[in-house]
């Protein structure tokens, strides 16, 4: 028998966020002895007149992923949410079997991403918070950080705004540096192609009216230092300055514009669902769940019974809706 397998679409670093691709699906549950559920999984939902799921459903699947949401002819489609049996959860839209349109992800490391996706990959406007509470906040191409963004610095509070091109660095930036709850500076550079600070640069100070103009040059101790200990305390660069100006904004590295990025169009609508024959099913209404590791019981289907979208996500999801346009641009 045909027991599915893992979409190679995606490759989410190392938290193993492939979700089961089904190939088989259990049909006559009265035909099959109990213990095949645990190894094929478990589907109770609406189908169409060709038996394929169609509708809303929920389904505990055979590695132990678990998905409650709508389907369009056997493939997730429009809202719903997935449970990884590691513990991570999206919840979001689905089109055609892959997560399209606005989504969460809270990766099992409890880090977690809101915003666009195109075919399981974080592509479009998207906040990513890290294990350590840092934050992204950008555009993102092909789960990589792709345009205009800004990092958050959890240990320090500063802010980087700039420029990325395929997860890296580029061009001029600005990085603000706070002193106070309402002040602060920020320092104007440029990356070389290595991600490193070069070049003229300069530190404006908006609370004294004043800049500091200087340049970035390689440190030739670090450079001649053979020992690999001994360089990892001292700077690759060496800001050298003279210069105290009044603040000239038309000396200032210009950060680059952002461009506009095409959207994922938004497949939760599910008016699908009006039009099509559906088969009848009992569906309980939703109630509040726990956010916690998927486990299997020794009655799936009376898991089944427990498996309720998240509310607390869905509430996340469809406020940050307000602030996207589902329209492919």
């Amino acid at each position: 028998m045909n027991r599915g397998n893992y979409s190679d679409i995606e490759d989410e670093d190392n938290f193993g966020m492939h979700e089961y691709m089904p190939e088989d699906e259990y049909r006559g549950e009265s035909d099959f002895a109990n213990d095949a559920l645990s190894v094929i999984g478990a589907y109770k939902g609406q189908r169409n007149s060709d038996d394929e799921r169609h509708g809303f459903g929920k389904a505990i699947l055979p590695n132990g992923d678990a998905y409650v949401g709508t389907y369009k002819n056997g493939l997730r489609h429009g809202r719903g949410q997935y449970r990884f049996v590691n513990g991570a959860i999206y919840q979001g839209c689905y089109r055609e079997g892959l997560r399209n349109g606005k989504g969460v992800m809270i990766y099992n490391d409890k880090s977690k991403y809101e915003g666009y996706w195109i075919d399981n990959k974080k592509d479009g406007e998207g906040v990513f918070k890290f294990k350590n509470n840092d934050k992204f906040s950008g555009t993102w191409k092909s789960d990589m950080k792709h345009g205009l963004g800004t990092y958050t610095f959890c240990k320090t509070g500063a802010v980087l705004t700039g420029m990325w091109l395929n997860d890296k660095k580029v061009n001029n930036f600005q990085v603000f540096y706070p002193i106070s709850e309402n002040t602060g500076f920020t320092f104007h550079g440029t990356w070389d192609e290595n991600e490193m600070v070069t070049g003229k640069g300069y530190f404006v100070f908006g609370h004294l009216k004043c800049m500091q103009s200087g340049e970035y040059v390689e440190n030739p101790f670090y450079k001649n230092d053979k020992s690999s200990e001994l360089q990892n305390k001292i700077c690759k660069s060496l800001w050298l300055s003279n210069k105290i100006l009044p603040i000239i904004n038309g000396m200032l590295p210009r950060v680059p514009k952002a461009r506009q990025v095409a959207r994922a169009r938004s497949s939760c609508d599910t008016s699908f669902l009006i039009v099509d024959k559906l088969s009848a099913v009992d569906v309980p209404a939703q109630t509040s769940s726990h956010m916690e590791m998927y486990e299997h019981k020794d009655d799936l289907w009376a898991e089944m019974e427990e498996l309720e979208i998240d509310p607390k996500l869905n509430q996340e999801v469809d406020t940050k809706s307000s602030n996207y346009n589902d329209q492919i641009e």
